[in-house]
């Protein structure tokens, strides 16, 4: 990942646009009564903060391995448990009814064995509940690459892309079906709408852009690259009638039971 921690106030932006989706998943979870939940990759806690709304009598613990987003978890939301864990990393000596990750683990590899990992780290009939943005299938990310591959960018940005790891659905079920009973899968587009591109911009920033803009030296750089990622957003996204933009934003989810 980049080399500057994440920033949960820019985040936090576009918290209900980030939200919706973990509420979703959240949603259809057919678990009664858990007893312990972890959130995986929490951020600065607003995925966390919808478990502990469902099921408000549960042990719940979020971990991310940013200091900068736990910070901000335990200010937002002191009354539930947060760590400063590297989940391919982290030594676990009790087992959960709940495993929850929300838009965390493009960030990640090997995908394989964390999944493996996790559903070991289930209770038998628990779940493990995944969100994954599919963000290398939208425009937004094909526009960020081709600015990253021009000859002003290339140098510092063209193996910006190499931070995530994007799979596909088959990919995911091959896994879960090794040792799970039972798997729920379905995609969801979401229509952000907003009110300019340059919001398109702000949102992907801290998310998506960030492995870019990291790999800049100067402000005025990361402002350069910014603006010539807006000139190319404009072109991939029409602006409609009443001057607002839709922003489709397509994601992944799936549930697998032990």
């Amino acid at each position: 990942m980049g080399k500057n921690d994440w920033n949960p106030e820019l985040y936090l932006k576009f918290k209900e646009e980030r939200t919706q989706p973990a509420r979703d998943l959240a949603t259809r979870i057919n678990v009664e009564n858990p007893g312990k939940i972890m959130d995986v990759g929490c951020g600065p806690g607003n995925s966390t903060n919808v478990l502990y709304h469902r099921w408000p009598e549960s042990e719940i613990m979020g971990i991310d391995s940013s200091a900068s987003m736990i910070e901000s978890a335990r200010n937002n939301h002191p009354h539930l448990e947060w760590r400063i864990e590297d989940i391919t990393k982290m030594e676990f000596d009790e087992k959960y009814d709940i495993i929850f990750s929300n838009a965390t683990i493009q960030w990640i590899k090997d995908q394989e064995k964390l999944i493996e990992d996790l559903v070991k780290l289930l209770k038998d009939n628990g779940a493990l509940a995944v969100q994954v943005p599919l963000y290398h299938t939208m425009p937004v990310s094909q526009a960020i690459e081709r600015v990253s591959l021009n000859e002003k960018w290339k140098e510092k940005t063209n193996q910006a892309n190499n931070d995530f790891t994007f799979h596909s659905s088959d990919y995911y079920y091959n896994i879960l079906s090794t040792g799970l009973k039972s798997i729920t899968m379905w995609e969801t587009s979401y229509f952000h709408i907003m009110p300019t591109h340059q919001k398109i911009v702000e949102m992907i920033k801290s998310t998506g852009m960030r492995t870019f803009l990291d790999r800049l030296d100067t402000h005025k750089e990361k402002i350069e690259f910014e603006k010539d990622v807006l000139r190319e957003i404009t072109k991939a996204y029409p602006e409609q009638k009443d001057g607002n933009v839709l922003f489709p934003f397509k994601r992944l989810f799936f549930i697998g039971y032990k």
